[in-house]
């Protein structure tokens, strides 16, 4: 695999690779957390950052993603609040699908996110 700079500057890069850094600092806290029996869940998408946060990227704010398990790049590139994000996940009224669940299985109209749903062979009908 060959990479070529010429494309992207200095900022740019540094940009990609804080929104790569970020969720994987999210990531690690929430696995100390669930460790500690602080929460009773998470499903760590540890390694899989750059997929997400990359794909992201590459689309335009207005585009619609349709994420599927363990891709909080997805969440955090796309500038989704953290106080949100953690509201969602600890079951909150005020999170995305109002306290009904806490993964990551929820959409966002306004950040134009599909959520997804646990079998991943009809999300494809849906996406296309």
């Amino acid at each position: 695999m060959n990479f070529d700079k010429k494309y992207f500057s200095n900022e740019e890069l540094i940009a990609v690779y804080r929104k790569i850094l970020l969720p994987r600092m999210i990531e690690e806290k929430m696995l100390v957390l669930l460790r500690q029996g602080k929460i009773s869940k998470w499903f760590s998408g540890i390694g899989q950052e750059a997929i997400a946060v990359g794909c992201t990227c590459a689309l335009e704010d207005d585009e619609w993603i349709m994420p599927l398990h363990r891709n909080l790049g997805v969440f955090t590139t796309r500038n989704i609040p953290l106080h949100e994000l953690f509201m969602q996940w600890q079951g909150n009224k005020d999170g995305f699908s109002k306290g009904r669940e806490r993964s990551f299985h929820f959409g966002s109209r306004r950040h134009h996110i599909c959520g997804m749903i646990s079998h991943l062979g009809p999300q494809l009908a849906i996406a296309d």
